[in-house]
């Protein structure tokens, strides 16, 4: 098996500062789906804790350049604790590029990574790392059941899509903001690569980590976005 799982960072945060149980669950349930023979990378973002960071930096006058630089070192930050809670089944230092992605994964398994470089999403690493390895899948892990066909968090009637393909993904996706930490679930330069190597996305709502050992195993998804 190879494939990749990409992890919203939203899902790290808790009333109390970063939430040590659910990164317990999570990597208990993503360990104990891996075997020896399996080929699997972990993109973690930055969720609230990276936003936080930015907004004080573009108040202190940064630039996007430098926003994204510190959003990139809090995923780096996320990946660390997974990797720790992961233990020996993981490469122990996080990867920065694809180059190190191969090489961590001669030596293990299991790799673990933030974002990558300035200007892009994790959700698009996660992507770009999907079709280095040759993975045909893509597991998106956030907090939400999966995707809409409108805001259901200001429309009542709003109603899960089950499938959809990457050409009519493109088109809901229109307009979002490309703005460091305000990049959406999926962003237009992650698609891309998933619609050219016609690599399936699987998203799931991850805040029951079980979610995350049904969708490696089981092939469980809220929303599947396929050629």
């Amino acid at each position: 098996m190879r494939l990749v799982i990409k992890i919203g960072g939203h899902l790290f945060s808790s009333e109390g500062g970063v939430s040590v149980e659910w990164i317990r669950r999570a990597t208990e349930a993503i360990s104990g789906s891996h075997t020896v023979d399996d080929k699997l990378v972990i993109v973690v973002g930055g969720g609230l804790g990276a936003r936080a960071f930015i907004e004080a930096a573009r108040k202190l006058g940064a630039d996007e350049t430098m926003c994204d630089e510190i959003a990139i070192l809090v995923t780096r930050i996320h990946a660390s604790l997974f990797i720790k809670a992961l233990g020996e089944k993981a490469y122990p230092l996080v990867v920065r590029n694809v180059d190190e992605l191969k090489a961590a994964l001669v030596s293990r398994g299991l790799a673990v990574a933030g974002g990558f470089w300035p200007g892009q999403s994790t959700f698009a690493v996660a992507a770009y790392c999907a079709e280095s390895i040759g993975a045909d899948r893509l597991i998106t892990v956030t907090n939400v059941e999966g995707l809409y066909d409108k805001d259901p968090r200001l429309h009542r009637d709003a109603r899960i899509i089950p499938r959809i393909s990457h050409s009519e993904l493109r088109k809901l996706l229109a307009g979002s903001p490309q703005l460091a930490g305000e990049y959406r679930l999926i962003d237009n330069v992650g698609l891309s690569i998933l619609e050219r190597s016609k690599i399936k996305l699987y998203i799931i709502d991850g805040r029951d980590a079980e979610n995350i050992r049904r969708a490696i195993l089981e092939g469980y998804a809220g929303t599947i976005v396929e050629a």
